[in-house]
């Protein structure tokens, strides 16, 4: 037995923990309460909330004006901004977990989920990169998909690339008015207090991804639109589980406070040069938990049909691939960022056609 297939092995029996733990938070997004944390651990962990508020567009784009009520100036956007070179945005896509132009996809679907990734990936650069006032940026966005809405001709080209799958009545405007929000709760919301608190905030930046796959589809039933918000959830905490020690470069932890807290994690452990113990047994129980969210693509698959079949066993696939990869890596985020292979995902995809859940 390899030694990738004996990591494999201890992983499933932390992800079946993590299954028969599960509770289920709203919008179809699956919340395991940790097991096997020392309860000398989890006693200390600051109270539940009764509620997590829901988030909406209006909540972030209040919340994060108040950094910058004093700025006397909007600055503008520079032209590389607006205008985003296409080698560019091409090479970052090739770069992530889960391209969404797939490239055996029909070629008019590829041009609209282009259009689609263009604009995500311009909203991102504008709340990660963007040197000048990235608040007034991203409202200028909000403000140009309300003209985009409208019927108005929008003055960014990300935007004016969205009419190809809006301008038809295919995919309505909220998706994107969410990734704009997601971007905006980055501006000043740093750190997660609880689990639901982060799928929440999947909510914005992950599941509008799904949610414009199954429009383009003619796919978007309730039952297919709770599975997908499940499997974007899941994938965007992979994303973070890869990305810790950029993220604490960056200043943000996405892993929530009351785990940090149960499994004996302090911040300042996510800026050693290698993972610790106790770091490693967060990570593992956070994939266990991603797992569990992307099982729910094997009957969302068993249900879609065309093209939107393959594209989200990619997605599935892309996801559990990772998670192999952090497995490979032994969980240690801190020294290097796990990268999925090729053979990795071509597997994993068949293990998705084949129905395994895990």
């Amino acid at each position: 037995m390899s030694e990738e297939t004996r990591a494999a092995d201890g992983d499933e029996a932390v992800e079946a923990r993590a299954a028969a733990n599960e509770t289920v938070l709203g919008d179809g997004a699956a919340a395991p309460a940790p097991a096997s944390v020392p309860e000398s651990a989890a006693s200390d962990e600051p109270a539940a909330e009764a509620a997590v508020p829901e988030v909406t567009r209006d909540d972030t784009t209040a919340q994060a004006a108040e950094p910058t009520e004093a700025a006397e100036a909007t600055a503008a956007v520079p032209d590389e901004v607006v205008s985003p070179d296409r080698a560019v945005i091409a090479a970052k896509e090739q770069a992530e977990n889960f391209p969404v132009a797939l490239r055996f996809l029909p070629r008019e679907i590829r041009a609209d989920l282009a259009a689609f990734y263009t604009f995500a990936r311009y909203v991102d650069d504008l709340g990660d990169e963007y040197a000048g006032d990235r608040i007034a940026a991203l409202k200028d966005v909000d403000t140009d998909l309300d003209r985009l809405a409208s019927g108005a001709t929008p003055t960014l080209e990300p935007v004016r690339g969205l009419l190809r799958i809006t301008g038809d009545g295919r995919v309505p405007i909220e998706p994107f008015h969410d990734l704009v929000a997601a971007n905006l709760m980055d501006q000043h919301k740093l750190r997660y207090a609880t689990f639901a608190e982060l799928v929440h905030y999947c909510k914005l930046s992950a599941n509008p991804v799904g949610r414009v796959v199954l429009y383009l589809a003619g796919q978007a039933t309730e039952q297919n639109i709770a599975d997908s918000d499940a499997v974007c959830t899941g994938l965007q905490v992979i994303e973070h589980l890869q990305d810790v020690a950029e993220d604490y470069r960056a200043g943000r932890i996405y892993l929530p406070r009351e785990d940090l807290t149960a499994f004996g994690v302090t911040e300042s452990a996510l800026a050693e040069q290698h993972a610790d113990e106790d770091v490693k047994a967060l990570l593992r129980w956070e994939a266990g938990r991603a797992a569990v969210m992307l099982s729910r693509g094997v009957p969302l698959t068993r249900r879609l049909r065309g093209w939107a079949r393959p594209a989200v066993i990619g997605y599935v696939a892309g996801g559990r691939a990772t998670l192999a990869a952090l497995r490979h890596a032994d969980y240690d985020v801190l020294a290097a960022t796990p990268k999925p292979t090729t053979g990795a995902t071509l597997r994993a995809a068949a293990g998705v056609l084949l129905g395994r859940r895990r």
